[in-house]
């Protein structure tokens, strides 16, 4: 199964240097097959939240990957969203 996870970054929350290299390294895990990944910029160019697209066996395997994002760990998303996606051309 496709998911599709978005989160939305509390206003003001900076990124250090060792939470990005956390970041690196939960993206390049071996287990979930990431397919993109990737930062969402607001009309300033800021960084907004990210978004990552990725295959799971099923919506609790999904839910499992997303508890573990060094940035939702760290509690700087304002907002997360999880979606099965359904892909209509590609």
């Amino acid at each position: 199964m496709l998911f599709v996870w978005m989160g939305f970054l509390k206003p003001n929350e900076a990124i250090d240097p060792e939470l990005q290299q956390q970041i690196s390294s939960f993206l390049q895990q071996p287990y979930t097959p990431i397919q993109s990944a990737g930062v969402l910029r607001d009309e300033a160019g800021g960084r907004a939240g990210y978004l990552v697209t990725f295959e799971a066996e099923n919506r609790a395997a999904a839910e499992a990957l997303v508890k573990e994002s060094p940035v939702r760990n760290a509690g700087l998303y304002g907002e997360y969203h999880l979606f099965e996606l359904q892909s209509e051309v590609g």
